[in-house]
């Protein structure tokens, strides 16, 4: 068996040449400081190729509309069963008061998500509840960008109804749904889905539904939930699956995924057993990095704008993936719920001013992007 050097495979990556998984691996499992650093600067200079040095950021809002949710994911704090301590569900007019509030403060974009709540219905149907959200918020504020549920969300609604993921997703985005978020995610590999989220759609579902949203005219983002019980050979799996979606979308003339999103674990507040197995609160940012980096140099041209989560790693580690491959801050988000419940030590506002200063101590210029990353 021959073995390829790191240098060998990022030489090929700069020349243009896709990696495979194997290599993605190899560059995963570097361990030297010479070897990380000349992964760091690869994938700086295709980020500079792919993106350019502008660092974009959105303004938007996220509205997590319910924690209450019929599913038992074991990395999750923010799901609650109706009547516990805690558990919330947003009517129509708070959802509205946060719409507003955030157009007011200049945002572009809505981000919905919610739990799995049986309960929300209207006259019966699932997706009746969830098409009066979308219209009732773009009957008042047509200009802005709905990006709302996830894959899993839209398996909910057809289950609960007895309908096609296509009628669904047909469905919001004739309501009003403009992109679709690539969260559920988690790690596209089920034996990890297994342990992590057993109750979820499976990888193939969650493939399906993201296909489906780009045949039916919307964009969507996607994302990794890293640094838990996945394996590097997981996390080449997962980035594999990704550029081959992206891949066939863009070849039969779809709209695609517009950025890839990582994600780093925050157990703090997360159920115990799988709290205890990973045996950390925080993520580590030094994995994360070179994740993300790695990300940058498999995905190529394919998936061209890389975000980093600044709330899951902090602002000061955000801006330092900047640096290895990253070319978007992300969002204001205005409030956050999920990720700050399970413990995240990120802040759930960013002002636009604190981003732009993140940017600008990297004397790399910046600017305001919409959702689907035409300027603002």
């Amino acid at each position: 068996m021959v073995t390829v050097t790191v240098e060998e495979i990022l030489d090929r990556a700069l020349e243009g040449h896709e990696l495979s998984r194997d290599d993605g691996v190899v560059l995963l499992e570097a361990r030297s400081s010479e070897a990380i650093d000349h992964i760091r600067k690869t994938a700086d200079q295709l980020r500079q190729q792919q993106s350019g040095d502008v660092v974009s950021y959105v303004i938007n809002r996220n509205i997590n509309f319910t924690n209450i949710c019929e599913q038992h994911c074991s990395f999750c704090a923010f799901r609650r069963d109706e009547g516990d301590e805690g558990a919330y569900w947003l009517d129509l007019e708070q959802m509205l008061e946060k719409a507003t509030d955030a157009v007011k403060r200049g945002a572009t974009e809505l981000c919905m998500q919610g739990g799995l709540n049986p309960k929300a219905t209207l006259n019966g149907s699932s997706l009746s509840y969830y098409l009066r959200i979308v219209e009732t918020l773009k009957d008042k504020f047509p200009q802005l960008h709905l990006h709302a549920f996830s894959p899993q969300e839209v398996q909910f609604i057809a289950r609960e109804d007895g309908l096609s993921y296509a009628t669904v997703i047909a469905a919001l985005r004739d309501g009003g749904v403009d992109s679709l978020p690539g969260t559920a995610a988690e790690v596209l590999d089920d034996d990890v889905r297994h342990i992590l989220c057993p109750e979820k759609i499976d990888t193939a579902t969650w493939l399906e539904i993201v296909g489906l949203a780009h045949q039916q005219g919307l964009h969507t983002t996607s994302t990794m939930l890293s640094g838990h019980i996945e394996t590097p050979e997981q996390q080449m799996r997962h980035l594999d699956l990704l550029r081959s979606l992206q891949q066939s979308s863009l070849a039969k003339g779809y709209p695609g995924i517009t950025e890839f999103i990582l994600l780093p674990f925050v157990g703090q507040e997360a159920p115990k057993p799988l709290r205890r197995r990973v045996g950390r609160d925080q993520p580590v940012l030094a994995d994360a990095l070179l994740l993300m980096a790695v990300a940058r140099i498999f995905l190529g041209r394919w998936i061209p704008n890389h975000q980093p989560s600044w709330v899951k790693l902090g602002l000061a580690g955000a801006t330092e993936a900047l640096t290895w491959g990253c070319n978007d801050l992300g969002g204001t988000l205005m409030e956050e719920h999920i990720t700050t419940m399970a413990g995240a030590q990120g802040g759930t506002c960013m002002e636009v001013e604190t981003l732009v200063e993140a940017i600008a101590s990297l004397d790399r210029p910046y600017r305001q992007r919409d959702t689907l990353y035409g300027v603002v």
